[in-house]
C-alpha cells in the first residue's frame, strides 16, 4: 500500500534520507582519514633526510646600521592663490629651479589696481582733514588740529569776557542777566572744545583705518603675482593659462631639493647607539654608483611594538642637483663598534610569518636556532642568534621539509658532490632539498613516494567498497516501506 503524499519520504539521489546521510558521513570520514594520513606523511618524512652541511664560523665585523628607503624633498610645499583672478602668465613650469620669493604665476590685476587707487584717495582725504601728512600721522596730537585750536580760542575768549563781567558786576555796572549770559557762553565754548577734540580723534582713527585699507589693497595687488615660498624646483603645475582661480586654490607644488631626506626604520637593538649628526653614507640603485654623504638629522622617540623598530631621518646635501626625490637609496651608519656575526647562505634560512631560523645538525637530528638577519651581502646573509656557535654544522638542504627533531643523515662528500659539481652551498636546489639522481638520497626519497602511491590506492579501493555496500541497502528499502 503506497504511503500518503504528505507522508512520502524525500530521497537524495534515489536513496532514503537516512541512508543518504550515512553515505555522506562514511565518505567524509574516509576522505578525512586520507587527508590526515597524507598531511602527517608530508610533515613527517619517513626515514632520515640526507642533507648537506657546512661548519659555522664566527667573524668580527664593524657594526653598521643599514637603512633603505626613497629619497624625498626636505619639504614639499603646495602653493595656493591668495586672491581671485584669471591666470595671465605662467612664469615657472615643471622642473624649473626657483628661489624663495621668485614669481611662479601672475594673475590679471587691473581691478586690484583700481582698488589700490580708491583706498589711496580715501587715505589722503583723511590726512587732509587732520592737517598732517603720512609721516606725521603716528605723532599726531588732537590739539594740533585746526578745529581744536579754534575751539580753544573761543573758550579763552569766553573766559576773559566772564572775568570782565564779574568785575563790572562788583561795581554794579552790569546787569545780572548779562553776567549769566557770559557764564553760559563759557560753558558752550568748553563743550565745543571737547567736541572738537573728539572729532579730531575720530578723524585720526579713520585715517589709520584708511592707511590699513590701503596697505591691504596693495598686498592684494602684490598677491596677484604668486611667488614660491621656498627655494627648490617646481614639482607640478596645477593651473592652466587663462584659468580663473579662487583664493586658496592650489596652483603649483614646489619641492626643496637641497637637502634631500631619507627616512627609514632601525631595529630597537640600536637604541642609544645612534646620535644626531652621525655621518651617513648613501648609495643609489641608479647612476654611476657614486656614494653621497649626509648626516643623521632626526631620531624618532617611539618604538613600534609590532616591528620593534624606530624611525630615523637623514639629510643629504646636493648642491650640484644630481639627486632627485623618489630615487631608491641605501644608507649606512657606521657606529664604530665591532660585533660577532655568522655569514651563511640565504637559502639556508627558513622564514615563516616573519620569524627567521636555521637548522643545525645535532646527533642525527635537526635543531632549530632563531636568528636575526643583520644585512645581506651578495647571496649570503650576516646573522646573529642565540645558540649559534663556531663549529656547528649548518644544514643547507632540505629546509622546506625540516622541523625541530627531524632525523637527518649527512651526505658523504663524494655523494654531495655527485650531480652538483661546481654548485655552491647556497644554490636554490639546496634550499628545495633536491638530491642528485642516482645517489642513496635519491633512492631514500623515492621510497616514501612509492609508499604514498600504494596507500592512496588502498584508500580509493576502501571508498569504492563502502559506497557499493551502502548502495545495496536502498534497493530493498522501498519493499519494506510498502
Amino acid at each position: 500500500m503506497p504511503l500518503p503524499a504528505n507522508r512520502r519520504c524525500r530521497t537524495i539521489g534515489g536513496f532514503p534520507p537516512t541512508l543518504s546521510t550515512a553515505l555522506l558521513a562514511v565518505v567524509a570520514l574516509v576522505v578525512a582519514a586520507a587527508c590526515s594520513e597524507d598531511t602527517s606523511r608530508q610533515e613527517r618524512p619517513a626515514g632520515p633526510i640526507p642533507v648537506r652541511t657546512q661548519p659555522l664560523q664566527a667573524e668580527s665585523v664593524e657594526r653598521v646600521v643599514e637603512i633603505t628607503g626613497t629619497l624625498g624633498g626636505a619639504e614639499l610645499v603646495t602653493v595656493a592663490a591668495e586672491v581671485d583672478g584669471r591666470v595671465q602668465r605662467i612664469l615657472a613650469d615643471l622642473g624649473d629651479s626657483v628661489e624663495a620669493g621668485a614669481p611662479l604665476i601672475r594673475l590679471e590685476d587691473s581691478e586690484l589696481r583700481f582698488q589700490v587707487a580708491q583706498a589711496e584717495s580715501a587715505y589722503l582725504q583723511s590726512l587732509a582733514r587732520l592737517g598732517v601728512d603720512a609721516s606725521g600721522l603716528d605723532s599726531f596730537e588732537p590739539r594740533s588740529q585746526a578745529d581744536v585750536r579754534r575751539a580753544e580760542a573761543d573758550l579763552a575768549e569766553a573766559k576773559r569776557s566772564l572775568v570782565r563781567g564779574e568785575e563790572l558786576m562788583e561795581r554794579r555796572l552790569l546787569a545780572s542777566s548779562e553776567l549769566d549770559n557770559l557764564r553760559t557762553r563759557e560753558q558752550i565754548a568748553e563743550a565745543a572744545l571737547q567736541k572738537a577734540i573728539e572729532e579730531a580723534r575720530s578723524t585720526f582713527a579713520q585715517a589709520k583705518g584708511m592707511r590699513a585699507s590701503l596697505g591691504l589693497a596693495r598686498k592684494k595687488l602684490r598677491d596677484a603675482t604668486i611667488a614660491s615660498p621656498v627655494s627648490g624646483a617646481v614639482a607640478k603645475r596645477l593651473v592652466a593659462l587663462g584659468e580663473y582661480v579662487r583664493a586658496g586654490q592650489p596652483v603649483a607644488m614646489v619641492v626643496v631639493t637641497d637637502p634631500l631626506k631619507l627616512q627609514g626604520e632601525v631595529p630597537d637593538r640600536y637604541v642609544g647607539q645612534l646620535q644626531q649628526g652621525m655621518p651617513v653614507e648613501i648609495e643609489l640603485d641608479v647612476g654611476s654608483g657614486e656614494a653621497y654623504l649626509g648626516e643623521l638629522a632626526r631620531i624618532g622617540p617611539l618604538i613600534s611594538a609590532s616591528s620593534h623598530t624606530f624611525p630615523v631621518e637623514a639629510l643629504i646635501r646636493d648642491p650640484a642637483g644630481r639627486l632627485r626625490p623618489g630615487l631608491f637609496a641605501r644608507a649606512r651608519i657606521r657606529i664604530g663598534a665591532q660585533e660577532e656575526v655568522f655569514s651563511i647562505p640565504e637559502t639556508a634560512i627558513s622564514s615563516v610569518a616573519g620569524v627567521n631560523k636555521v637548522f643545525v645538525f645535532e646527533d642525527g637530528k635537526a635543531g632549530v636556532r632563531p636568528i636575526t638577519i643583520l644585512r645581506k651581502v651578495g647571496g649570503d646573509a650576516q646573522v646573529q642568534g642565540e645558540g649559534l656557535r663556531s663549529g656547528d654544522l649548518l644544514i643547507l638542504t632540505g629546509i622546506a621539509r625540516m622541523f625541530e627533531g627531524t632525523e637527518v643523515t649527512l651526505l658523504e662528500p663524494a655523494e654531495a658532490g655527485r650531480g652538483s659539481r661546481g654548485a655552491k652551498p647556497s644554490d636554490a636546489a639546496g634550499e628545495a632539498g633536491e638530491i642528485p639522481e642516482g645517489s642513496e638520497a635519491s633512492e631514500a626519497s623515492e621510497t616514501p613516494l612509492r609508499s604514498f602511491i600504494e596507500e592512496d590506492k588502498k584508500i580509493r579501493d576502501m571508498k569504492e567498497e563502502a559506497i557499493d555496500r551502502i548502495r545495496e541497502g536502498p534497493r530493498k528499502a522501498p519493499e519494506n516501506i510498502q
